[in-house]
């Protein structure tokens, strides 16, 4: 059977990042077909539509959609340019909210030689609106989803501010992830247990003033690498805001949950005391549960397989290996791997003499969990190719989640037991 993935590119990491602000908006300066896809992929992320938002986005650039207008370059843009149609458009997708706007090139714009900052500047709306020149249509999805929550905070140019101690900002968690704002608060609560405070989430919800405040925080801390390192560069040269990254990956599962939320603590000189207790009350919760029905065993040697970013993939393996008692088959990371946690994850499969999964041929693995982004979870599953295909990320095959089915912190170990224990 032919193993056929997608993986979602630069350019549509550059568009979700730039959505992926509570009061921005990505404006797609390119054709139209390069727009239906990506609308579609930021209101499953970021459902932020309202009743009437239809007819109020009727207009021109909006057609009736209220993310990520587009000015429809044509055959004859790409021979003239196109700088007129961006002057065009930026009175009207400027004044529809008091928002700001991302403009990102397609992959053909880019080839035109358009400058669009300068034709913003020439607009006059250099204070609502900004590009990305950048083309990253080459780059994985996390470089170009990174490069754009960079280059947004370094334009929005947060304000010096005093240091207050005892608060943090979140980097690396994208909206891409399933139910990242479930997933948010919860890593939000696990920190307010220690005394840790978040002053904002750059790339996960937070506006223009969230950004604005990120300069007073004591750290930043990290979900997934791969999604921020830029970020918290740019943030440690420009104001002296240090990172704090994950040893044991990104939050995910009990264990990886409880060193992330520990490790800060500690970091910061607080108690993370109230953290062991929360975490050991839930794993004493999901116990119970397990223990308590007829195939408390039945996982116990299920083979799994994991195709996803690295600082995720890392820590779900030793989790479900460790705690579970599954068996690797398959573990392949997405492009854009972070070296550290490829570095980890190899140290584990050569502890346990399994070394030769490690960017195994999927299509072989005989998996019976494969977990993946939603759409590879679901065709393989539909053709044989795993028993259960777990969702974890995007794209998906447009399951509607009206119960929030996070990946990260303890309600995203909840959510994969669930997947895990109910798969018969």
């Amino acid at each position: 059977m032919t193993f056929n993935r997608i993986h979602l590119d630069g350019f549509s990491g550059a568009l979700l990042a730039a959505e992926s602000f509570g009061d921005g908006r990505a404006v797609l300066h390119g054709p139209g077909g390069c727009r239906s896809y990506h609308t579609f992929l930021s209101s499953q992320c970021y459902p932020r539509a309202d009743i009437g938002d239809r007819e109020r986005f009727s207009g021109q650039y909006f057609f009736g959609q209220d993310r990520i207008p587009c000015t429809y370059i044509d055959e004859d843009d790409y021979i003239n340019g196109s700088e007129d149609k961006i002057e065009e458009c930026l009175p009207i997708v400027c004044g529809i909210d008091d928002g700001f706007e991302v403009f990102i090139k397609s992959p053909g714009s880019s080839l035109i030689g358009d400058n669009v900052t300068d034709a913003i500047e020439r607009s006059g709306y250099s204070g609502k609106a900004m590009a990305i020149e950048e083309s990253l249509i080459s780059q994985p999805f996390s470089r170009g989803y990174d490069r754009t929550v960079m280059t947004v905070s370094e334009w929005m140019d947060p304000p010096v501010r005093e240091t207050r101690k005892g608060t943090v900002n979140i980097l690396g968690l994208p909206i891409s992830s399933n139910d990242w704002r479930e997933a948010l608060a919860d890593l939000e609560s696990l920190l307010a247990m220690a005394g840790i405070e978040v002053i904002s989430s750059p790339g996960a919800g937070c506006g223009a003033e969230g950004i604005r405040e990120s300069a007073a925080a004591e750290y930043n801390v990290i979900v997934s690498p791969e999604y921020c390192r830029d970020t918290a560069q740019y943030y440690e040269k420009e104001h002296g805001i240090p990172a704090i990254y994950p040893d044991a990956g990104a939050p995910v599962g009990f264990d990886a949950t409880e060193s992330w939320a520990e490790s800060i603590a500690i970091r910061m000189g607080k108690d993370p005391s109230a953290v062991r207790r929360h975490i050991t009350e839930r794993r004493r919760d999901a116990y119970r549960k397990i223990s308590g029905t007829l195939y408390s065993q039945r996982v116990k040697c299920d083979r799994f397989s994991i195709l996803t970013d690295s600082s995720v993939l890392y820590p779900l393996a030793v989790w479900l290996y460790g705690y579970l008692g599954m068996v690797p088959t398959c573990l392949c990371p997405d492009p854009g791997e972070d070296a550290g946690m490829v570095s980890s994850t190899l140290s584990f499969l050569d502890r346990m003499g399994m070394r030769s999964v490690w960017n195994s041929d999927p299509s072989a693995a005989e998996a019976d969990f494969l977990f993946t982004d939603g759409h590879t979870a679901g065709v393989q599953t539909l053709m044989g190719g795993c028993t259960k295909g777990v969702d974890i990320a995007l794209p998906s095959l447009s399951r509607v989640n009206f119960i929030p089915r996070p990946v990260y912190g303890v309600a995203g170990s909840m959510y994969l037991l669930d997947e895990i224990f109910n798969a018969a």
